[in-house]
């Protein structure tokens, strides 16, 4: 609020303020040719005045004349020699043509006396003195105004401000997976329209959401029947050699595999994903699945990086099982002999890593990866490179946890790959504290 406050408060400032000068200009152009059409008008009344008193009296005696005359004036009238004022050749000219000149630094006017080296001087005038004095007052009343303009601004802005801040919030909670989270104004609210299509858009992702899981799952189960059949009739077929078997068995189990690789990506795909923390060794977690990853995977050799200190935490243990999974399986199909499994605790966030002495990835690369369906080396197939799903469902769950997953080289000479999850996940009402 303070930034749209500061922003609309100085435009209308400036707006005022631009204002207020056109008005002072015209006022002021306006007043000085009426104030000096009426000093011309007192100057030449004054001088006639002068000459008819002055007419028979000599110069020397003009100013006791006046001083003994009951002109009844605020200000003094008197002659003065034109060689007492210090005039520039402008001034001079003015003179010489009847003009009045003023002496702003002495607050006086002074006119030229026909058929003389006289002139007659009106001043000082007293409320000369207090122009400076005005003009600080109008600076001083300016700015009082812009000041006062800022309680209306506010009045104003502040209801506006509160019903922004309430569809900025529904919209975080909308964003945060509340699919089923509304706003509502006023019938008199300035944001009433807004409000509407906010509650139309909510209701048109919602049914795109609910059409999306429907239709996957429809998907899923409607293949998982014939796969089935498929799988029941090659068993029951006489007509195939061994070979044909495993070929088609192959194929169906990677139909299969698929399958559940697109579900488990469209449900972590979803706005909000329902996670089921658990108190998890993960320590000795580590070591149980990477015996199990040994004993399926006898070609390779596994290496463990324990941590200095056992470390546990509150975690989704099916999820962080299918992350294990998937990126031990991508190390798989790109490293040459060794991978290497690690975990460790940075500042408030666990991380999972798994490295490969494979070719690495390119840092150009590294983010497409994460995109489902990706695949960077065109030339395996669906045999030996996956179905580009697995980096993809690893990246969604660490969205679901709030984490992270990065890339980068591995000393081992291939790919690092760090899943990161925050120690503290969101803790169902009954579970144990979290620490590590």
């Amino acid at each position: 609020m303070k930034k749209l406050f500061i922003q609309f408060y100085l435009l209308l400032f400036v707006c005022f303020l631009v204002m207020a000068m056109l008005v002072g200009l015209v006022y002021k152009f306006t007043a000085e040719r009426a104030g000096r059409q009426s000093m011309n008008d007192l100057m030449k009344s004054s001088l006639y005045l002068m000459r008819s008193e002055l007419r028979e009296i000599p110069p020397r005696e003009w100013n006791k004349t006046i001083d003994n005359l009951d002109l009844n004036l605020s200000f003094d009238l008197h002659i003065q020699p034109l060689s007492k004022y210090q005039l520039d050749p402008a001034m001079m000219r003015q003179l010489r043509a009847g003009e009045i000149v003023a002496l702003d630094d002495q607050y006086t006017f002074i006119q030229h006396i026909p058929h003389s080296h006289y002139v007659l001087a009106v001043g000082p005038i007293p409320y000369l003195f207090f122009l400076h004095e005005m003009r600080l007052l109008d600076i001083a009343l300016l700015a009082l105004i812009g000041i006062s303009l800022a309680l209306p601004v506010f009045i104003w802005m502040r209801p506006h401000w509160k019903e922004m801040l309430r569809l900025e919030s529904a919209a975080q909670r909308f964003g945060q997976g509340h699919l089923d989270e509304r706003v509502h104004f006023d019938t008199a609210s300035s944001l009433l329209r807004l409000g509407v299509a906010f509650n139309q858009m909510a209701d048109n992702i919602n049914t795109l959401v609910a059409s999306k899981k429907q239709l996957t799952d429809g998907i899923a189960h409607e293949l998982r029947t014939p796969l089935v059949r498929l799988r029941y009739r090659l068993a029951m077929s006489d007509n195939l050699t061994e070979a044909q078997t495993a070929a088609f068995n192959r194929d169906i189990g990677q139909l299969e595999s698929l399958i559940d690789e697109m579900l488990t990506y469209a449900r972590l795909d979803r706005p909000e994903v329902a996670l089921h923390p658990q108190w998890l060794d993960l320590t000795n977690w580590l070591e149980e699945r990477l015996a199990d990853i040994r004993l399926v995977n006898t070609g390779f050799i596994f290496e463990l990086d324990r941590p200095q200190q056992p470390l546990g935490s509150m975690t989704d243990s099916r999820l962080m099982a299918r992350v294990l999974d998937n990126l031990v399986n991508n190390a798989l199909r790109y490293a040459t002999g060794r991978i290497r499994v690690g975990i460790g605790l940075d500042a408030e966030f666990l991380s999972l890593q798994v490295e490969d002495d494979g070719p690495g990835i390119p840092p150009a690369e590294r983010e497409r990866v994460f995109e489902p369906f990706v695949r960077l080396d065109p030339s395996r197939d669906r045999t030996t490179g996956g179905c580009g799903l697995g980096l993809a469902i690893v990246h969604s769950v660490a969205l679901a946890f709030g984490g992270r997953v990065t890339i980068d080289a591995s000393p081992l000479g291939g790919a690092r790959v760090r899943f990161y999850w925050p120690v503290n996940l969101p803790l169902p009402s009954a579970s144990l504290p979290v620490s590590v």
